[in-house]
């Protein structure tokens, strides 16, 4: 890898790191989901610094080219914040309906309160 790519790849990520520290620290962005994003900069920051680390990664699991072996643990991250959406969602479906049955004891409840009225 170049100089130039590496030092445009460092000069990329820095300010997107930056960027995702800060949404977190404001708490536009929850810190569960920036943690894909947090790990991709990291990626990509330890790709600028030390290349040869991807070369020596992806001769021992066997992939041919470096960037094949970032494009397979970035799916394999991309996979784990799938199924962490998909918990939090079925979470809350779950919360949903009991809200929803709560609101409607509630409600039963207020109208027998208030034809005793």
């Amino acid at each position: 890898m170049g100089f130039s790519l590496r030092s445009g790849l460092f000069i990329a990520t820095l300010p997107a790191l930056l960027v995702i520290i800060f949404a977190v620290v404001k708490k536009k962005l929850h810190i569960q989901y920036s943690i894909v994003w947090l790990l991709w900069g990291l990626l990509s920051l330890l790709m600028a610094i030390f290349p040869e680390s991807f070369y020596k990664l992806s001769h021992f699991l066997g992939i041919q080219l470096p960037v094949n072996t970032v494009f397979l643990i970035m799916t394999a991250l991309l996979y784990a914040l799938t199924f962490y959406v998909y918990i939090m969602i079925s979470k809350h479906n779950e919360e949903i309906i009991r809200l929803t049955y709560e609101i409607a004891v509630l409600k039963k409840e207020l109208d027998e309160l208030k034809r005793k009225q």
